[in-house]
């Protein structure tokens, strides 16, 4: 992401907190009303609580023409 400049919020911190629950968990994704941002959810096994989240900025690639 950093090679491209995609730019996160929390997305090491989400890892991190990943690596730390040690378990399986459910993944979901919700995007913004305007599609401009991505974010994924990691909620525990039974998906009772929320283990990590982070945004990232979606790239729109121009079609050629």
């Amino acid at each position: 992401m950093r090679l491209k400049g995609i730019e996160n919020l929390g997305l090491e911190r989400a890892v991190g907190l990943l690596r730390q629950h040690g378990r399986p968990v459910r993944g979901g994704m919700i995007e913004s009303a305007d599609r401009t941002w991505t974010f994924p959810l990691f909620l525990t096994e039974d998906g009772s609580a929320l283990v990590a989240c982070a945004g990232v900025q979606r790239v729109v690639e121009e079609s050629p023409l």
